[in-house]
């Protein structure tokens, strides 16, 4: 048990650096006029699904996280984020990149949740009538003028990093208490979880999509892992990784205020999930 609490720790502590960097590079348009403005541009433009679909593919959920920071400032449409979430590949690629029995899938799995976050994407933002932030709010910290700080190199070095720092400190201690929460929870239930999905045929994929809503990698282990040891099929490994997206899910309910919102794009990956896995299995056994 206590590993379990440790391994949420290591976890926590490995997403922290990226975290940070993702954080001091916010932070740098917020303060940088052309970058900023072209971020904008690009989240709230044509392109934005298509970015995140690429994006997401990054095996690791710290992309997600910015994602939901930035949607929570109102900075990109529903269905760009839900993009995110759905090509967060998260600690699923490597686990089947390092065995030999599943190296074979990645390709698919990469271009179905590529492919998958981007027409979802083009088609919850037709949906999305949203008015979205068109600039960045430039901080002023602690009423400074810009011709102190620059006299001052070590306290605008401070003002700079202060605000990642303290917001990368702050998620990571939500991570590590969320992983930890959900790291026990799997410990214990873990077993009963795969008899039975050991047990359900097709209906796999609406465990499996249920299990990648839990915000902990170790959600992403466990269908990855289930999928290598013969337990569940390919479809319902891809629904599980669908809804899969870290710890991103988490910080959204934390963060933003609006339930029902944050209710109805829990559901929509829920139900993404579920569609294309049950799907997936009939094209496959029709095949």
């Amino acid at each position: 048990m206590w590993n379990t609490v440790l391994d949420a720790l290591v976890d926590s502590l490995i997403a922290a650096p990226f975290l940070l960097a993702i954080y001091l590079l916010i932070e740098f348009l917020e303060r940088n006029e052309r970058a900023k403005q072209k971020t904008v541009k690009l989240l709230n433009g044509r392109l934005a699904p298509l970015v995140a679909g690429g994006v997401g593919l990054v095996p690791q959920c710290g992309f997600s996280v910015m994602a939901t920071d930035l949607y929570c400032q109102n900075y990109l449409r529903m269905g760009t984020l839900i993009a995110f979430f759905v090509a967060t590949s998260d600690e699923a690629l490597p686990i089947l990149l390092t065995n030999k029995n599943t190296v074979g899938v990645v390709w698919i799995v990469l271009l179905v949740k590529v492919v998958y976050a981007v027409a979802l994407g083009y088609l919850i933002n037709l949906l999305d009538r949203r008015h979205l932030a068109t600039d960045y709010e430039l901080k002023d910290d602690e009423g400074c003028c810009h011709h102190e700080i620059s006299e001052h190199t070590d306290r605008k070095f401070w003002n700079f990093v202060k605000h990642p720092l303290l917001h990368t400190l702050k998620i990571f201690v939500y991570i590590f208490v969320v992983n930890a929460i959900f790291g026990l929870i799997l410990y214990f239930a873990e077993q009963p979880i795969l008899d039975f999905c050991a047990s359900i045929g097709f209906a796999q994929s609406f465990i499996t999509s249920a299990i990648g809503l839990l915000p902990n990698c170790a959600s992403s282990v466990i269908i990855s892992g289930m999928y290598a040891d013969g337990i569940i099929t390919l479809p319902a490994m891809l629904a599980g990784l669908v809804t899969n997206s870290g710890i991103a899910l988490a910080i959204l309910f934390k963060e933003r205020k609006q339930w029902k919102r944050n209710l109805l794009i829990l559901a929509i990956m829920y139900l993404a999930g579920v569609v294309l896995g049950v799907s997936a299995y009939f094209v496959m056994t029709v095949i």
